[in-house]
């Protein structure tokens, strides 16, 4: 016990020790068990901290992790669709894309027994349309070239391009990168696809190889969508680690409204920024708090931040047992309820509701409020809480940036989706082996996740850049060129 510790450190017998050396021991004793508390206590909250209430990913929770469920009374309704509401079906087929028309009529009369000849009348009551898919062959070009010779005497022959001898398609090839990203199969599993599905017989080697071509095809694309970057206003960013030969490297992911580009690099820090962005890139970065970030912005000559609001409120959260400075409130419930003001707010501007001049002058005494409240505790016994409160009022000027400025998120939760397929390719495959898997990887990242964004299927997109490199022709473009087309970005 802490007790016993103490009067064996000390020598100090509390029976026998004048009553001024009493009240030292227990003084000294009591301040001992409160720093015990306050350790135990930073131990429990670390270990009660999930994706609630930290940066730790939602899969880092476990299955037994119960998060609050918003409690409400039975409706008295039956589970799944109610009656009334907007069904969603198979469209059907018009007849002159049916396959095969089957007709089946009764051959006896339900009634009498009788057997029904040509003679009696029907008419078709009901039709139902039954989807499938036929027995999958390959379809095998062969592709012969001839020598020919001249009256002169010399054989002239025509050259085979490199790609034949790769002995597959341009569907083939899109197919493979479409299982290879969209569908994050592994190498192996693209394999067993092709051969058990679509009985195309193909080698692991020659599954990469195809890949390893599909990255050099895709390249143009890619490097069209870097280019555009400094010329967008806002652009968001997020990055997570990628393991690379038993080293680690970054996934970075720059989104914009309309495209994102992805790239594989060495280092976190914010010279990879200063390399895809450059020094003078003067728009609006939504990101969270990491110190590349941060650094980069205060680096660059002109543009603005938007910190992540998504992240502080996390970190709001785990602040849930401190209290506010001169008050019985936790800290964390009355920042985030003057957090909550402000966004109710914006929602209402989101729908519609009130122009961005009402918004910022409504929504600025709110914030002065908030401000305020920081202040006071800077000065809180709790030093988690002074130290939160110091970290906000030095990044307060990026805090608000959605308030004043059109097309500009409060969250990086845009950025944070899109890298997430990411996150799991990486799981899938492990890591990359060489400077060629990297950028194989970040390509088919950028035109996988531009398409969704865009509403494009990429299987398509696959395939009419594979023939666009097979046959000479310019590269298709990812670039939205009519700026109205652009896509609202996530809250």
């Amino acid at each position: 016990m802490m007790s016993q510790q103490n009067v064996t450190e000390h020598n100090i017998n509390p029976r026998r020790s004048p009553s001024w050396e009493l009240v030292l021991w227990l003084l000294h004793l009591m301040g001992a068990l409160l720093k015990e508390v306050q350790d135990l206590r930073a131990k429990v909250a670390s270990l009660e901290k999930d994706s609630t209430n930290s940066h730790k990913p939602p899969s880092s929770d476990g299955p037994k992790k119960n998060h609050p469920v918003l409690k409400r009374g039975s409706s008295g309704r039956k589970p799944g669709g109610q009656k009334g509401h907007r069904g969603k079906a198979r469209p059907r087929v018009p007849p002159h894309e049916v396959a095969k028309t089957v007709i089946h009529k009764p051959n006896l009369c339900q009634r009498c027994g009788a057997s029904f000849s040509e003679n009696n009348e029907s008419t078709p009551v009901e039709s139902c349309q039954v989807w499938d898919i036929p027995q999958i062959n390959p379809y095998v070009i062969d592709h012969v070239f001839y020598k020919t010779t001249c009256d002169c005497g010399h054989q002239t022959r025509l050259p085979v391009p490199n790609w034949m001898y790769s002995g597959t398609g341009e569907r083939l090839q899109a197919l493979i990168a479409y299982f290879t990203t969209d569908t994050k199969l592994s190498r192996r599993g693209v394999q067993a696809v092709l051969a058990d599905v679509f009985n195309v017989p193909l080698s692991l080697g020659t599954v990469q190889n195809r890949l390893e071509d599909i990255s050099e095809v895709l390249k143009p694309t890619c490097d069209e969508l870097e280019n555009e970057l400094t010329k967008e206003p806002v652009v968001n960013i997020d990055e997570t680690g990628y393991s690379h030969n038993n080293t680690l490297a970054w996934l970075w992911a720059f989104v914009t409204s309309t495209f994102v580009f992805f790239t594989l690099q060495a280092s976190r820090g914010s010279n990879v920024i200063k390399t895809i962005l450059g020094e003078t890139f003067d728009g609006i970065i939504i990101c969270d708090r990491f110190s590349a970030y941060v650094k980069y912005h205060r680096d660059r000559a002109c543009g603005l931040i938007q910190l992540c609001w998504a992240h502080l409120i996390r970190d709001i959260k785990a602040l849930r047992q401190e209290m506010a400075f001169e008050s019985d409130l936790i800290f964390s419930v009355v920042m985030r309820k003057r957090i909550g003001a402000v966004f109710r707010l914006w929602y209402v501007h989101k729908r519609g509701k009130i122009s961005r001049r009402q918004l910022i002058k409504m929504a600025e005494p709110l914030i002065t409020e908030m401000r305020t409240f920081v202040e006071k505790n800077l000065q809180n016994p709790s030093t988690k809480v002074a130290k939160f409160s110091k970290q906000l009022l030095k990044r307060w000027d990026s805090l608000f940036t959605f308030i004043y400025h059109e097309g500009v998120q409060p969250t990086n939760n845009l950025a944070e989706r899109l890298i997430r397929l990411g996150v799991l390719t990486r799981k899938i495959s492990y890591c990359t082996r060489s400077t060629n898997g990297q950028l194989l990887r970040a390509r088919l990242l950028t035109v996988s996740q531009t398409c969704r964004m865009q509403k494009r299927d990429p299987l398509n997109f696959y395939r009419t850049a594979i023939h666009a490199h097979r046959n000479n022709l310019p590269p298709p473009s990812l670039l939205i060129k009519d700026k109205k087309c652009e896509l609202p970005l996530a809250a």
